[in-house]
């Protein structure tokens, strides 16, 4: 567990996995390596949002 400036950071980092897949795909699709119609996006940030805050919460 790392402290930093008073603060406890535990825990797998979801959401900066997330972007980072998601970042990695827009990117891919950017340079036409793939080829993906993401219009499920904000649904899977949703998602993952909803899941961080109810954890967030449940740990209190």
């Amino acid at each position: 567990m790392a402290k930093i400036a008073g603060r406890h950071y535990e825990g797998f980092p979801t959401f900066a996995v997330v972007l980072l897949v998601v970042g990695i795909i827009w990117l891919l699709n950017d340079l036409n390596i793939i080829m993906v119609n993401i219009p499920w996006v904000p649904m899977v940030l949703i998602i993952v949002a909803i899941g961080m805050i109810y954890n967030r919460f449940k740990k209190a």
